[in-house]
């Protein structure tokens, strides 16, 4: 629990100084939905950096490679079970929103 008698209190301003917008944004997804107090952990914080960080770069690597990557027509099984995974999702999506 962040408190200023205890020292480890943070300004919203502070918050994202240290930890960036998203960084922020990801603890604080993670800081609980209950209705209990919300239990902000900075190593969350600092993780969710590590894992934008790493992404960002993955990204860059991928859109550097992208000759190399597989081309031509989809249609392998695994091409039709990704599809049929994703149309199921979608479906379930979509149903979930209208309940």
């Amino acid at each position: 629990q962040m408190s200023k008698s205890t020292g480890n209190f943070l300004t919203l301003t502070q918050a994202v100084e240290k930890f960036s917008a998203d960084g922020m944004r990801l603890a604080l997804a993670d800081a609980g939905d209950t209705v209990e107090d919300a239990n902000f952990v900075e190593a969350m914080a600092d993780a969710g950096i590590l894992r934008l960080y790493t992404w960002v770069e993955w990204v860059k690597e991928m859109i550097a490679n992208r000759d190399s990557l597989r081309s031509g027509p989809a249609d392998t099984f695994n091409d039709r079970v990704f599809a049929s995974e994703m149309s199921a999702g979608i479906m379930k999506t979509d149903q979930n929103y209208e309940k």
